[in-house]
């Protein structure tokens, strides 16, 4: 009890730089804490907004980018809290040293300063856990205003967050015990004397642009261990941080690409109202799915072969394709594998039952490019199925088959494709014509060079004398890409603050960094060195770790932003990437700027610097 209170009362002795660590782990705990919570609670609203429409085969991705964010973010966390208190025990190895050359017991020391590292510690959690509840709170009022119609329950994870803050504090507690532990072990003149062994950097990549480059780039070689600990840390951070920001972007955009590869684009079709209502309603993000009433199979409904002639020989148009499509009961087809565990075979499949969209193609001819896992289709008994029907009704779906009117149809494929929420399946046209018994289509896409009213409306004007009517598909597609927009827009807290966290970790390390050199800034003040020269020379430092640090970091969240978070990743444009780089950078910059303010504050304002209040 008495090692404690001397380690609160030397932690007080330095009250700056004591606030400034507290405040830095507390930050990071507050906000992921938060994140955490709110990542937990966006599980659930998506699962209910994506159950509302058709929009389920878009759960999946919502789900994986929110478990991404959650296991991230706790690596980030646990980064932060580590690297700070870590860098923390580094800076007090001169204490150390002054205690062992007036014959402080070895136990003692390390008791006083594992004692200093728990109290930080454990302050920083109980206060961290505290404000990210707070805003966890304002976060799900705003939840509440944004979808005012979605009920939602308040349910604490308090085991989920106990366990979360204990991984902080063991994480903690053992960063710190190894600087603690090294110092210990050195000789008093070492610990006393911490640069007297280390490289000098005679310069750096930014030595060029003045004298208090210059000297950053030698204060910093002369502290390689703390230097390359702040680099490390700020490395994981901004890079986890930034995979959130750009790749919620990416995900997004590569989402709203899924819908637009199987919609396509430009496109109007042609066909009965009868069919095109209930087939539209059934692409619609907000329609509803089909039942077993509908079944699209009255002879009305098939298209003139004389008027799919006429639409490929209108003005604007770039190709047709003639699809049939009918709504009709499937069922899930066994199959017979060898299980080499049980050295037998085995049946799988549960003959499940269910209603489902089958859309006839030419596979040659299609104006769909369809995103799907599998191998593609090359015999008319193969069929792709869609995200949902894989799920809900299959065991394992690329070795089963469908069953539909008496036919077994081999699945080869699982698409994403929104029609009917995802409980739709595509299979050669000429095979289901046969299995239907029909000779004509009962739609047709029409794909245009633009989507300009004239064609549209002399397309209009041909279906019309057949007594067909036309829709306009490419709104469905831009109501679901609204749609989807929506969706992300409830997501974009959770990369925001990860990324503002991680730049409030880097303002708050370079504070901890540079307050180690303290004593050389309070030198060089006594020498007549004017407080912005000071504060220029610490922004150099900043900029030179923070350069090294986020740079690399932004660069390889680009990479894992377009190849590691989603198949067949797109961007928003060119300058997607570029630009969110920049603005890293930038943001980067911006925060070297806010840390040098309080050292430019402190300067300016006090004449009688203390060395104790910030370094041994």
């Amino acid at each position: 009890m008495r090692d404690l209170d001397y380690a609160s009362t030397d932690l007080k002795r330095r009250p700056f730089r004591s606030t400034t660590v507290l405040l830095s782990m507390t930050t990071v705990v507050a906000f992921t804490t938060f994140l955490f919570l709110f990542a937990n609670t966006l599980l659930d609203v998506t699962s209910a907004v994506t159950s509302l429409g058709l929009s389920s085969p878009l759960g999946v991705l919502y789900g994986a980018f929110i478990w991404t964010t959650l296991v991230l973010v706790l690596i980030l966390g646990a980064v932060v809290v580590s690297s700070t208190v870590s860098l923390e025990m580094v800076s007090r190895r001169k204490d150390i040293g002054l205690m062992k050359s007036i014959g402080t017991l070895v136990d003692t020391i390390f008791d006083h300063f594992m004692a200093q590292a728990v109290t930080l510690l454990l302050a920083s959690v109980v206060l961290g856990v505290a404000c990210g509840t707070l805003m966890y709170l304002a976060g799900m009022l705003w939840l509440a205003y944004s979808i005012p119609a979605l009920q939602f329950s308040f349910n604490y994870p308090l085991y989920q967050i106990g366990g979360l803050a204990l991984i902080y504090v063991f994480v903690g507690y053992f960063a710190a015990q190894k600087p603690i532990y090294d110092a210990v072990q050195e000789s008093p003149i070492s610990a006393l004397s911490p640069d007297t062994t280390l490289r000098v950097g005679p310069a750096g990549f930014l030595s060029g642009f003045g004298l208090s480059f210059r000297i950053a780039a030698k204060a910093t070689g002369r502290r390689v261990k703390g230097s390359r600990r702040v680099v490390v840390s700020l490395f994981l951070s901004v890079s986890l941080a930034s995979v959130l920001w750009i790749g919620g972007g990416v995900v997004e955009n590569t989402t709203d690409a899924y819908v637009a590869r199987a919609m396509g684009n430009n496109v109007v079709a042609v066909g009965h109202p009868d069919v095109l209502s209930e087939y539209y309603s059934a692409y619609s993000l907000q329609g509803a799915s089909l039942n077993e009433n509908v079944t699209f199979l009255n002879s009305s409904y098939v298209v003139p072969s004389s008027l799919i002639q006429l639409l490929a020989n209108a003005p604007g148009v770039i190709q047709i394709e003639s699809r049939f499509v009918v709504s009709t009961s499937v069922k899930e087809g066994p199959a017979i594998v060898w299980n080499p565990t049980l050295a037998r075979y085995e049946r799988i499949g549960n003959d499940r039952v269910s209603q489902a969209i089958l859309v006839g193609v030419n596979w040659s001819h299609t104006i769909s490019t369809w995103y799907y896992e599998g191998d593609p289709v090359s015999k008319p008994d193969e069929v792709w199925i869609g995200g949902k029907m894989a799920t809900s009704m299959y065991v394992d779906p690329l070795v089963q088959t469908l069953q539909v009117q008496g036919a077994s149809l081999s699945v080869k494929g699982i698409a994403f494709d929104i029609l009917n929420g995802g409980m739709v399946a595509i299979m050669d046209l000429s095979s289901m014509l046969s299995l239907w018994n029909v000779t004509g289509v009962n739609l047709v896409l029409v794909q245009l060079y633009s989507y300009d009213e004239s064609y549209i409306s002399q397309i209009r004007t041909m279906a019309s004398a057949f007594g067909m009517d036309v829709y306009r598909q490419q709104d469905v597609l831009l109501g679901n890409e609204r749609t989807i927009g929506g969706i992300w827009l409830l997501m974009q807290p959770l990369p925001v603050m990860a990324l503002f966290s991680a730049f409030l970790s880097l303002m708050y390390f370079l504070l901890v960094s540079v307050f180690g050199r303290f004593r050389d800034y309070i030198i060089m003040r006594s020498v007549g060195a004017k407080p912005s020269f000071v504060a220029k020379t610490m922004i150099a430092e900043g900029l030179g770790i923070g350069l090294k640090a986020g740079l690399p970091a932004a660069l390889v969240a680009a990479l894992v932003s377009v190849y590691g978070l989603i198949p067949d990743a797109t961007v928003p444009s060119l300058l997607y990437l570029p630009g969110m780089i920049f603005l890293i950078m930038l943001s980067l910059i911006g925060t070297v700027l806010l840390a040098s303010i309080p050292v430019y504050l402190i300067f300016i304002g006090r004449s009688d610097l203390r060395v104790s209040e910030f370094s041994a």
